[in-house]
């Protein structure tokens, strides 16, 4: 695989992507119903039963600390409910993020070799490794494919590809018309829940009244300790 050929691919197609948000941001956005959940054929990224009751669509960003933090919940429900929840990715790279477009064109590129959900783990296991790189980090994303078994040759040509970029800015902008604003920010049919917080707190009930079950307690608040006999720090007088 030619490291630099690669390089020289993946700028081109950051370029692009800057047109493209250009663009986007300047563009009035229409007044659209919510869109319904789409992709190229072959292409979605689905994990879960097509007949599952519960059918979740998540917007994330591959560099969000919280993204990575909401995986363990998302993972819980399937363990917790089984063959009763599919989950469906999109794409949703913030502008804050330098390095989040990398990871989103790789994971793209793996999904096209039919192992996004193992790769999509391993960028977000790996997140404080490739994140804080002062270079681009295509060296490392690059490597995580290698181990995940990837064809290289298909790897580097699909990392210099503008249409999977305008795939990926497909689904983002799908995102925009869903008013998405933070990620993650997850979709149970138009039921919106933002943050792993909120995902907890409210979408776990969420699913489970779609599943005829009823909701989870809210845990009881501790109570603040009481107060001391004596204020900390000044002694207890004698009685004589």
């Amino acid at each position: 695989m030619n490291l630099r050929s690669i390089l020289t691919g993946v700028l081109l197609v950051l370029f692009l992507a800057g047109i493209i948000f250009f663009i986007k941001r300047n563009k009035p956005a229409p007044a659209l119903p919510l869109p319904p959940v789409t992709g190229a054929p072959g292409l979605l990224k689905v994990q879960g039963p097509a007949d599952a009751l519960v059918k979740l669509v998540e917007y994330s960003d591959f560099e969000c600390p919280s993204c990575r933090n909401a995986q363990i919940d998302i993972q819980g429900f399937f363990t917790d409910y089984p063959g009763k929840i599919q989950l469906t990715f999109k794409h949703f790279p913030l502008t804050s993020h330098k390095w989040s477009l990398y990871a989103h064109q790789a994971a793209e590129c793996m999904n096209r070799q039919g192992k996004f959900w193992p790769y999509q783990e391993k960028v977000y296991e790996k997140q404080k490794e490739w994140a804080p790189s002062n270079v681009p980090p295509v060296q490392i994303l690059a490597r995580y494919a290698e181990e995940l078994g990837a064809n290289m040759d298909q790897f580097g040509k699909c990392m210099a590809d503008v249409t999977v970029t305008r795939d990926i800015y497909a689904e983002k902008g799908e995102g925009n018309t869903r008013q998405v604003t933070a990620t993650p920010t997850f979709f149970l049919g138009e039921e919106r829940f933002v943050g792993p917080k909120e995902m907890q707190e409210r979408g776990e009930n969420a699913i489970r009244k779609i599943l005829g079950l009823p909701p989870k307690p809210v845990p009881e608040k501790k109570q603040a300790p009481a107060a001391p006999a004596f204020p900390i720090g000044i002694p207890k007088q004698k009685v004589p």
